[in-house]
């Protein structure tokens, strides 16, 4: 397993090479925010439409995979809904954790690029939202699977700082097979 850092800028996404960009979205929250607006601003609003029109609502464990071309670097996107804001505390995140990478896992994706889902303005504990994270990659990706794995975090410099050490930490378990 490698992980790789980016900040949520265009042109450093530009320069990810994955198959697949993981972006999510609550139901309640618009205009798109974090990653995913970001991803919607570049889509020329396609995600934003999709939202309008009722095809995705943001439901929890809501998804959709769609192929992306022309305007960024991944051949899929996959959006997940996280539900409603004001339900989002850190058992959703856990269990957005497990559902995202177990959605990857039965599609066999194994190199892409994410945020940490649903953090903006929440009170969610980075420590127990890493926690979380790799307990569910960590789930979805037993063994020798997880060793294919390329991941990028898609997090602003002083996050990336917090995640630099478990992330590390859980590479070298891979690496060991004790992932």
């Amino acid at each position: 397993m490698q992980v790789r850092f980016v900040p949520p800028a265009l042109a450093a996404i530009d320069e990810i090479d994955v198959d697949c960009l993981v972006v999510t979205c609550f139901g309640d929250d618009r205009p798109l925010r974090g990653l995913t607006g970001l991803i919607d601003w570049r889509l020329n609003g396609r995600l934003s439409r999709l939202i309008l029109d009722a095809f995705v609502v943001g439901s929890f464990e809501e998804a959709m995979l769609s192929t992306v071309t022309g305007r960024l670097p991944f051949r899929r996107l996959l959006l997940v809904g996280l539900g409603r804001r004001a339900e989002f505390d850190a058992q959703r995140f856990r269990e957005a954790c497990l559902y995202i990478f177990a959605t990857l896992a039965k599609i066999g994706i194994t190199s892409f690029a994410m945020a940490l889902p649903g953090r903006i303005g929440l009170d969610i504990g980075l420590r127990q939202a890493v926690e979380a994270w790799r307990d569910a990659i960590r789930s979805a990706f037993p063994g020798e699977s997880a060793r294919e794995l390329l991941v990028y975090i898609v997090e602003p410099p002083e996050i990336q700082r917090e995640l630099a050490e478990p992330m590390r930490e859980l590479e070298k378990l891979v690496e060991r097979g004790l992932g």
